[in-house]
């Protein structure tokens, strides 16, 4: 890659983080790290990004309400959603994003989307609309049902309960009672923790062919340190 990018990788496994920013530094990239949306958008206060890799399934924050976020207030930046819960290499439906890598499928298809960023950042910013859906992510303790959710409304920012839905990651639409503006939301669950895969080690094999022998021992031994930043 010729281009070098202020790329910010958002995980919530360190292990991720670590070997993504250790890659991608040594390409010669900028990055920074964060363990959640709400670590990501303070990055983003301090320092904004070319490039945000994101995970979707995160405590905290989700990198479904992350990109939500960006995709409204900053269009300007190129992203990338990752995840282990979806198959194939096109955007999920709903996700703000530019690109999607399903994780463990490859590191060359990443390298491939990050060099498309390269050369695609110039062409933004583009019109945030609103079609992109407000994401709410449930809790433990409240279980996807009949209830209601409360929807804050990117307009006038005040808040409305709206039905939670029967189903995960359906986008619903509704009008903003206040101030009338036409607002698409959805609802994903919180994953267990047990059951989740926003790191697999299925990735150390796929990264084999591609990086450095001593890099994957680094990453198996657990030597690459938690929010590593390469400059």
């Amino acid at each position: 890659m010729s281009a070098k990018i202020k790329l910010l990788i958002v995980d919530d496994e360190p292990a991720t983080r670590g070997l993504l920013s250790l890659i991608f530094g040594q390409m010669g990239h900028s990055v920074r790290t964060a363990k959640d949306g709400f670590s990501a958008l303070q990055q983003i206060r301090e320092s904004m990004p070319d490039v945000l890799l994101s995970d979707l399934h995160m405590p905290g924050m989700s990198g479904f309400e992350l990109l939500s976020i960006v995709r409204r207030r900053l269009p300007g930046i190129y992203v990338i959603a990752t995840s282990g819960a979806y198959t194939g290499d096109g955007v999920p439906f709903g996700i703000a994003a530019d690109a999607f890598y399903e994780k463990a499928t490859g590191f060359k298809s990443l390298i491939d989307l990050m060099e498309n960023a390269t050369t695609a950042k110039g062409l933004f910013p583009r019109d945030a609309t609103a079609s992109v859906p407000v994401w709410v992510t449930l809790t433990d303790d409240e279980p996807l049902s009949d209830e209601f959710v409360m929807i804050c409304c990117p307009e006038c920012m005040r808040a409305s309960a709206q039905p939670a839905g029967q189903g995960v990651l359906l986008i619903h639409e509704t009008g903003c009672e206040y101030c009338q503006t036409k607002i698409r939301y959805a609802v994903v669950q919180a994953l267990d923790p047990l059951t989740s895969q926003p790191y697999h080690p299925k990735l150390l094999d796929a990264l084999a062919p591609v990086i450095a022998p001593e890099l994957l021992r680094r990453v198996e031994t657990g030597v690459i340190q938690d929010d590593l930043m390469v400059a």
